[in-house]
């Protein structure tokens, strides 16, 4: 039936693989999730496409290196040109460094006397260094910021995606497990109903009990076969449900076996309370959204730069190599420094404008989340541990009414035996000892599951 089920879900894929023989633990079914879980795995692609992005955003700092050919063969001026440069842009204050080779040669106009060179041609150098808007800060070091905040969100995507995976797994996990238990306490009072089944029908065969106590049972046999078959059920869903998370080495979905149910472990004490401080800063959701914030701002300071006027400072130094290929070029010789500025100053200003609003919008809503965020942090923190030691009191309640129904039982069904009883009142003893057991496990795994949210809120894997 599971398989059949699993084939279903899986649209025609094929029957799932069973988990080895042996008692499953958390840990396996958490190992397996975190090494083959599909959304976790493609959570870690986030992380490849960020390293990426942070690469294509470094690659703006690279050296570019251009030349230009000219030849002019026909005409009252035949000459030739060749100009190359390398340029090598840097994140110090915005500066750019150059340095590059020029050679004209053949009949230069004298209106263009700086196409000329000696005739080993010239060699230069220099730089360009913003003074104001883009030098503070410019668009190629604001997107690789960008860049590396985007590749710590990614990292840090992984992170919530595998705290919320743990406490989902570990919620299937133990909702398998008490669902196996639950079968357990219903094939117990099945197995009741039939022996008692037989030592009515042997009393009933002597005169000592009528008829009518053999078909009450028989009634209550009927019902007790539909709990387990209900019981059952829970077992196969409770599996199938849990089989997401525990994955093959293929990543496959692996349907784990009755064989495998353990115990209903006692959950253990809670982690150690932490102020609220630490608990901030090491949630992921919450530094997700600082760097989210962290990006906004450097949003904002890019676009309140750009409103300055651009002022850029360059120098450069050249040098004419070979012989001079007419007398007038002998000028050319010495060394020559060149000192140069640019102001840029618009007219308008509604791209910076537009780009700061936008950016103040984005750190306004940003702030609001992270405020939020802080608040819902504590009200989870405060409402698992609530959950938790509830659930840890209602386990000890719920013991001793276990152990109190099953006195009860037992002396009804001795006053039956010796009849002195009323099969009715057996019948309402057992089924009220099996609904304690059912109390008892489920604080037992509401108990597990409030320990998985804590962890959660305390972002503890």
């Amino acid at each position: 039936m599971i398989a059949a089920l699993v084939v279903a879900l899986a649209l025609g894929a094929g029957d799932a693989p069973r988990a080895e023989a042996g008692s499953l633990s958390l840990a396996e079914v958490l190992e397996a999730t975190r090494a083959s879980f599909p959304a976790l795995v493609g959570a870690r692609a986030d992380v490849d496409a960020a390293e990426g992005e942070r690469l294509a955003a470094a690659g703006a700092f690279d050296p570019v290196w251009r030349t230009r050919a000219t030849v002019t063969p026909l005409g009252g001026y035949p000459q030739a040109r060749v100009d190359s440069v390398v340029e090598v842009p840097t994140a110090l204050w915005g500066a750019s460094f150059f340095g590059g080779y020029r050679l004209g040669t053949g009949k230069i106009q004298s209106y263009y006397g700086e196409r000329e060179t000696w005739s080993a041609g010239e060699l230069r150098a220099g730089a360009v260094v913003p003074l104001v808007r883009n030098g503070p800060i410019d668009r190629r070091r604001a997107t690789e910021a960008r860049a590396a905040l985007g590749q710590s969100l990614a990292g840090l995507g992984v992170a919530q995606q595998q705290l919320e995976l743990t406490r989902q797994a570990t919620f299937r996990y133990w909702e398998w497990v008490a669902a196996g238990r639950r079968r357990e306490v219903a094939r117990g009072l099945l197995e009741l109903a039939r022996q008692r089944d037989v030592q009515l029908g042997a009393r009933a065969g002597a005169g000592d009990v009528a008829q009518f106590d053999r078909l009450d049972n028989a009634r209550a046999l009927v019902q007790r076969e539909a709990f387990v078959v209900q019981a059952q059920r829970g077992v196969e869903q409770a599996a199938l449900e849990l089989s997401l998370f525990l994955r093959d080495a293929t990543g496959a979905p692996v349907v784990p076996a009755d064989e495998r149910l353990p115990s209903m472990a006692e959950p253990v004490e809670g982690p150690a309370p932490v102020d609220a401080a630490t608990v901030l800063a090491r949630r992921p959701d919450v530094k997700r959204l600082q760097d989210q914030k962290q990006q906004a701002e450097l949003e904002l300071r890019f676009a309140q730069n750009q409103l300055l006027p651009a002022l850029d400072l360059g120098v450069a130094v050249s040098k004419d190599l070979g012989a001079p290929q007419r007398p007038e070029a002998a000028a050319l010789g010495p060394p020559e420094l060149e000192f140069n500025a640019v102001l840029d100053v618009p007219l308008l200003y509604r791209a910076p404008l537009g780009r700061m609003q936008s950016a103040r919008a984005a750190l306004a809503k940003l702030d609001a989340q992270l405020r939020l965020a802080r608040d819902r942090v504590a009200m989870e923190l405060e409402d698992a541990r609530s959950a938790h030691e509830t659930a840890r009191a209602r386990i000890t309640l719920a013991r001793k009414e276990v152990q109190v129904a099953l006195r009860l039982e037992t002396g009804e069904r001795t006053r039956f035996e010796l009849g002195d009883g009323s099969l009715l009142f057996v019948n309402l003893r057992e089924q009220a000892s099996g609904e304690a057991q059912l109390r008892e496990i489920d604080a037992l795994l509401d108990a597990h599951r409030a320990l998985a949210s804590l962890r959660l809120a305390l972002a503890i894997e």
